[in-house]
């Protein structure tokens, strides 16, 4: 792993089936929308090994989400939760999620939502990319993403949390991941499972 500058990881790792998912699926979604990877698949794309179902994914909203739905289509993938753009479409300007896998097959999944609170923007207007060999993901801040795990506070997600504290221990802004944890009002968890 190669830190380019603050908001770029070069990524040399052997690419499981899941990370070649995601790095097809963000170079299909990059043309449509900004958006942004969130949540569990980070950890596992830096080297957590766990499984995952879903690849969680802010976007700020579609150009053209008819352009968007037959461009998935032709290229081989399907929305789980509906089966017309027009519907699909709702769920998203609603806040509701829509799931999009490949044609016939249920997992893994992309969770597509619009942001809602104020760190999911801050997700999006301070994105990292990370620089694979089949392509680059777009992820949000290693900071927020790891004050949001505690926040969740499952063992998975508390896991999840000290495995990229751990990595990025000597890169991280701590002042930020305060700032996040204090916001988020987990900050006796950070004390507790990080510090």
């Amino acid at each position: 792993m190669e830190f380019i500058n603050s908001k770029t990881i070069r990524l040399d790792k052997a690419e499981n089936d899941l990370d070649r998912f995601a790095v097809d699926f963000s170079t299909i979604i990059e043309k449509h929308t900004k958006h942004v990877i969130i949540s569990g698949y980070v950890a596992i794309l830096f080297g957590r090994n766990r499984a995952s179902e879903d690849i969680d994914v802010f976007v700020e909203g579609f150009q053209d989400f008819e352009k968007f739905y037959r461009e998935i289509h032709e290229k081989g993938y399907w929305i789980l939760n509906h089966d017309n753009s027009k519907d699909a479409h709702s769920m998203i300007k609603d806040g509701l999620a829509i799931r999009i896998a490949r044609k016939n097959q249920w997992l893994p999944n992309f969770e597509i939502k619009m942001p809602k609170r104020d760190t999911d923007f801050y997700s999006l207007q301070n994105r990292i990319t990370v620089l694979m060999k089949s392509g680059k993901l777009l992820i949000g801040p290693l900071e927020l993403g790891i004050a949001f795990k505690l926040f969740l506070s499952s063992e998975k997600d508390i896991e999840d949390a000290r495995f990229l504290y751990k990595l990025f221990q000597d890169r991280l802004d701590i002042g930020n991941l305060e700032h996040f944890a204090k916001n988020l009002k987990v900050l006796s968890l950070y004390e507790k499972y990080l510090l």
